[in-house]
């Protein structure tokens, strides 16, 4: 295996990326100046340095000394409610609309049907014990699930909310999810902010 077939294969591991398109991002490399893969091999190698993982939410932030990223830590962020999104471009679009201001928590992904270890497949364990950490301050009230409206975001829900149902009951948390502004399929990270302003006003 030379070099351009180690870069397809590990292009073609990229969400949404098949082979042709994987072929097409090797051959786009050879055809840059050395200045530019040069700068693309010093970005890599900078994202693990300079990104860090926060340890109450699990989005990725940019590396500030701290543990908790800048949402988790303000003192302007609703402590109430937390969002619980599949992945880190989901918190983005929620984020940069403006109209939610409470706590996330990013599940790393979806639970395929039949999953058969859905624990190892999302961070329910940690979600668990950042609810129950949250829920013991007193402040916590609401739990909002704002998946995708597919079968695996359907699945997802079901055992999310069921795992979780121990302690919304025993801390009286209300537990709800996206309500009217989303249409079956939709994809979180694809939504306008307005959709998802109407599908989080109208959570059920």
């Amino acid at each position: 295996m030379d070099s351009r077939d180690k870069l397809e294969r590990l292009f073609a591991m990229f969400p949404g990326i098949g082979p042709r398109q994987a072929k097409r991002f090797v051959y786009f490399l050879l055809t840059r100046n050395s200045g530019f893969t040069s700068e693309l091999a010093l970005a890599l190698s900078d994202l693990k340095k300079n990104i860090s993982q926060c340890n109450s939410c699990y989005r990725f932030f940019p590396n500030d000394g701290n543990t908790a990223c800048q949402v988790c830590r303000s003192v302007n962020t609703d402590q109430k409610t937390i969002l619980i999104v599949e992945k880190d471009v989901d918190f983005e679009n929620v984020h940069k609309s403006g109209f939610y201001n409470g706590r996330f928590f990013v599940l790393g992904g979806l639970l395929p049907i039949l999953e058969e270890e859905p624990a190892k497949k999302i961070r329910a364990r940690e979600l668990v014990a950042e609810v129950l950490r949250q829920a013991e301050t007193g402040n916590l009230k609401e739990i909002i699930i704002a998946l995708s409206l597919n079968g695996e975001g359907e699945n997802t829900y079901q055992y999310i909310k069921g795992i979780l149902q121990p302690l919304t009951q025993k801390y009286s948390i209300n537990l709800s999810t996206l309500g009217r502004g989303l249409s079956t399929g939709s994809e979180i990270e694809y939504s306008d902010g307005e959709t998802l302003k109407y599908a989080i006003e109208n959570r059920k």
